[in-house]
């Protein structure tokens, strides 16, 4: 378990680094302070451990560190080892360990910029197909999908950014038909009783809130209950 943990802390930094990354010298350099540019020791780049040690400051210019890095790094700590404690009712690991490793540092990017690189959706989409062997491409039930979501867009695209399009479009060629419908009931859902409980603490309501945190909220639900929901509306029980 303790290499499950290491390499979830390893490879959250890369992913979320990647994920707020504006130009391609990222792949090229190694890891550096964003506000002095002093090029980062591996003391300094141990997952969690670095970050509560320097108490989120640089060790050098003592500027703040970006939170999303070490929330990252403890998200996917927590999301890598919760297959050994909780059965996975859709039992795609491969899927499931693809989905928090890559969705939660864009949903933590899109919390801070609003926005879905390009090269993480395309990054999502060949590597899902790839590890995922096509085997949930269903050719004319994707593209009927994809038409609606973009018939969707067209009629409400003050409530929904393209991005997120895009990323549906991706999660509906990598995954079963009905798994995808779960996810948007799912991300609905969660978004709507986010946006209750907000208008209940706060009187004014943001004018955008990022949709990806609840996309991968209702995606890790449909892993965690693929079989009870399955069972609910196919099942006979609606």
């Amino acid at each position: 378990m303790i290499w499950i943990m290491i390499f979830g802390g390893i490879l959250a930094s890369f992913i979320y680094a990647l994920a707020c990354a504006e130009n391609s010298d990222f792949l090229y350099r190694r890891s550096r302070c964003d506000s002095c540019r002093h090029t980062l020791n591996w003391p300094e780049l141990i997952p969690l451990v670095s970050f509560l040690a320097l108490k989120g400051k640089c060790l050098h210019c003592h500027s703040k560190i970006d939170r999303g890095t070490f929330l990252c790094e403890l998200l996917l700590v927590f999301f890598y080892i919760l297959p050994v404690f909780y059965d996975l009712s859709l039992k795609d690991f491969t899927l499931y360990y693809l989905v928090i490793t890559l969705l939660i540092p864009i949903s933590l990017n899109d919390i801070k910029t609003y926005k879905i690189p390009d090269h993480m959706n395309l990054l999502f989409l060949f590597t899902g197909l790839y590890l995922t062997e096509l085997s949930y491409l269903n050719i004319w039930e994707d593209i009927v999908i994809i038409l609606i979501l973009h018939l969707f867009y067209y009629l409400f695209s003050e409530s929904i950014g393209y991005g997120d399009i895009k990323l549906f479009t991706v999660i509906t060629l990598i995954t079963p038909v009905n798994f995808f419908i779960y996810t948007i009931l799912m991300t609905y859902i969660i978004g709507g009783l986010f946006i209750i409980i907000l208008h209940l603490y706060k009187n004014k309501i943001p004018s955008k809130i990022p949709l990806v945190p609840f996309i991968t909220n209702a995606l890790i639900l449909s892993f965690l209950l693929y079989e009870e929901m399955n069972q609910i509306y196919f099942g006979g029980f609606l």
